[in-house]
């Protein structure tokens, strides 16, 4: 994206162009050689905003391919988190599982220690 700098240079010489047709309208030349100097002069400025427009077109290309790359880091960091937070509560849920399973061993030992008694 163009800094506030570019934007300076792209006014400082749309201006100097406006200027320069300003002046070639106003100064004692012939027709002809007024048209062929105003010819030559939107020739420049066509070929100059050209150029202009292929840096935009490639500052935006840029631009796109760094959002895009952005989101897939995102995506995949997200998907990352998804994976660790799935394997967390598998352990946690096998964990409770252990932890029920040896209760249950310590009801029955404590109904087998009751009825022996």
């Amino acid at each position: 994206m163009a800094d506030n700098g570019g934007n300076f240079v792209k006014g400082f010489l749309v201006g100097g162009f406006i200027g320069a047709a300003i002046g070639i309208l106003f100064a004692p030349k012939p027709g002809r050689d007024v048209r062929e100097s105003l010819k030559d002069e939107s020739e420049e400025l066509y070929d100059k905003a050209r150029v202009e427009l292929n840096k935009l077109k490639e500052e935006l290309d840029n631009l796109r391919d760094k959002v895009s790359e952005t989101l897939e880091k995102g995506k995949s960091a997200f998907r990352s988190e998804e994976e660790i937070s799935r394997e967390e509560r598998e352990f946690e849920e096998e964990l409770k599982g252990t932890e029920e399973e040896k209760t249950e061993k310590k009801a029955k030992k404590s109904k087998t220690a009751k009825s022996e008694k």
